[in-house]
């Protein structure tokens, strides 16, 4: 039942970020989509500690393992392309890159609901 917690948590904190990150208002310190793209890329690699990253324990070259790291690759791009300010195409504008880093969590949660196949 933890595991699925974790999800349902992840879920939500992922979601509340990005709508704040859209919404234009100040909420606590996000400002925008900028801010929630580094808001969100922080916590993100929190919630990837506690779920998907115990899957290099487990098997470090199982294939749901490497499509982990390559989603993260993708979504840690999209935040330093947004703490950095490069000019990357497509992650260069904040709310895609806001997208994009959101997609990648949520990719992430899905595939961390597999741990037991790669045992």
């Amino acid at each position: 039942m933890k595991e699925i917690s974790i999800s349902i948590v992840t879920f939500l904190v992922t979601a509340t970020i990005t709508l704040a990150g859209l919404s234009g208002k100040k909420i606590w310190f996000i400002e925008g989509p900028r801010s929630a793209v580094i808001t969100l890329g922080i916590i993100g690699m929190v919630f990837c500690v506690i779920s998907v990253g115990r899957f290099i324990n487990a098997n470090p070259i199982h294939p749901l393992t490497l499509l982990g790291y390559l989603i993260g690759t993708a979504g840690l791009l999209a935040l330093m392309t947004q703490i950095f300010k490069w000019n990357l195409p497509i992650i260069a504008d904040p709310k895609m890159a806001l997208f994009v880093l959101a997609g990648c969590i949520l990719l992430k949660t899905i595939i961390a609901r597999f741990l037991q196949f790669v045992h």
